[in-house]
């Protein structure tokens, strides 16, 4: 039986042209020292996401589109050492990504497939070869690298947010014209994520997302039954080796368009839902996800950049999607590139740094069981609940999604409340500094209220900021009656606060 081997960088051909699946189906080495549980849908409460023994998880992601094609071993562990420090605990990257010159070509000059006599990536044909020493070329192939950042981000406590590949390769262009580049069908479709399930069925860390940035449907071009092969694929791969018994997948949407649950909820192979929308839409798009049957979870998958909007518009975004339901949120900037001589910058953005003040106020200062409980509930809120308009706080990006996303005013004065199934406490973002009034009839006990700077992480109490969590006001009465909360600061732009209310 033939292999293939690298020279120079190029494929030779030894003995049968095609590589038999035995041969380049060889699985993801499995590892004794797994750092991270894997993930299910919790069975307690099925729109969050838990380990097996029921304790929940945030996932906190940050996109990185173009790491297997830009970034070294070296820059994989740096990343991923610099984000478990701000709170993170995910990526969200891609096998064959969206690069249509150098197809399918990772940092190391290694392609990921063979090609096609339209020279074309052939996606039955991936390139395997023996061994994966990272210091001899021969061996360390394109799915050894992607091993490596899928066992490193293991080895730190990470998830890897897995697409297979990106949209192009179904659809065609963003606005759903056939061109060229389309290489998938029902059936590769299928072989290919029946193939990337199983090599990958020994990780822990993968959760996995069909298509990417692409609507499933565009007029008469109907390409549900191409991405649901895949998905089917992945699942059947998966436990068909020595995985998991339900992998965790989902579809990405484009901006504009339906989103997965419009085409995929009642699919088996879709575990949680994923929308990805600008800051106006959201605001239905998670409460719509959210009110669906069957339960399923739901997140926003990819919203606006950092860059283009501000770190205020990133913020507010990030807050309401996820107390309006989200189980978790995925950053982005304009790392998604991941440039090789100055990727390292956009670690420095403050946004990136707040969505781990973020992860803090939504997951660590809270139980399992009050994780677990959280409901969110607009009617906890009295009177004037605000809105968002726009297209986040823009900076001129003229990425419009209609007249109301176009707009360069983007801004927010929504206020966004969330609260515990028992009523032992509630959380409260206002975008703006805006008051708000609660309905204190929906919660229980005598609480303590906190406010807290999503801006800054740190938590105000008598005209000062602090690091220690400590209550602006303690006794409050609830269980009757109502109460007018104002926050810190002036009304207006970037001067968001959050409420929580706790015995």
């Amino acid at each position: 039986m033939g292999i293939c081997r690298r020279v120079g960088g190029v494929l030779n051909r030894c003995g049968l042209v095609l590589l038999c699946w035995m041969i380049f189906s060889q699985a993801f080495p499995a590892s004794d020292n797994n750092h991270v549980k894997p993930l299910r849908v919790s069975r307690q409460n099925p729109h969050l996401l838990a380990t097996e023994n029921e304790s929940p998880v945030f996932l906190n992601s940050f996109t990185v589109w173009k790491l297997l094609r830009n970034g070294s071993r070296e820059d994989v562990e740096y990343l991923l050492t610099d984000l478990k420090r701000k709170k993170l605990n995910a990526i969200s990257t891609i096998a064959l990504d969206l690069e249509l010159e150098e197809l399918g070509k990772n940092y190391y000059g290694d392609y990921a497939f063979q090609f096609n006599e339209a020279g074309l990536p052939d996606p039955l044909q991936p390139i395997v070869t023996l061994g994966n020493d990272p210091q001899s070329p021969e061996e360390y192939d394109f799915w050894d690298h992607l091993d490596f950042v899928i066992a490193k981000a293991n080895e730190m406590g990470m998830y890897v947010v897995l697409h297979p590949a990106w949209g192009d390769w179904f659809t065609g262009e963003y606005n759903g014209k056939p061109n060229r580049f389309i290489i998938f069908n029902e059936e590769n479709a299928y072989k290919y994520g029946f193939w990337i399930g199983r090599r990958y069925s020994e990780a822990r860390n993968i959760v996995w997302m069909v298509g990417g940035d692409r609507s499933a449907v565009y007029g008469k071009l109907d390409y549900r039954s191409v991405f649901s092969a895949m998905g089917r694929g992945i699942a059947d791969g998966v436990k068909g080796g020595a995985g998991e018994k339900d992998p965790l997948i989902s579809f990405h949407p484009r901006k504009w368009a339906p989103n997965s649950s419009e085409w995929f909820h009642d699919e088996p192979w879709l575990s949680f839902n994923s929308i990805q929308d600008t800051p106006y839409d959201q605001v239905t798009s998670v409460p719509n996800d959210y009110g669906l049957s069957p339960v399923k979870p739901t997140w926003l998958c990819e919203g606006r950049y950092e860059g283009p909007i501000t770190d205020w518009g990133v913020r507010y975004q990030a807050w309401q999607t996820v107390l309006s339901g989200g189980f978790g949120h995925t950053y982005g900037s304009d790392a998604w590139q991941f440039p090789r001589d100055n990727w390292r910058q956009y670690l420095d953005l403050p946004g990136l740094t707040q969505m781990g003040y973020l992860y803090y106020a939504v997951r660590e200062i809270w139980s399992d069981k009050q994780f677990l409980g959280r409901t969110p509930d607009q009617g906890l809120i009295l009177g004037d609940q605000g809105e968002t308009v726009g297209d986040g706080n823009t900076r001129g990006d003229g990425d419009g999604g209609g007249a109301s996303a176009s707009r360069k005013d983007g801004r927010s004065d929504r206020i966004t409340a969330m609260r515990g199934d028992d009523g032992s406490w509630a959380m409260v973002y206002t975008a703006a500094g805006k008051e708000f009034r609660l309905d204190l009839g929906k919660l229980k006990g005598r609480l303590k209220a906190y406010w807290f700077n999503p801006a800054t992480g740190k938590w105000w109490v008598d005209g000062v900021e602090t690091a220690d969590m400590r209550p602006f006001q303690k006794g409050i009465k609830a269980g009757k009656g109502d109460m007018t909360f104002d926050p810190p600061g002036n009304p207006g732009n970037e001067n968001d606060w959050v409420l929580i209310l706790r015995r």
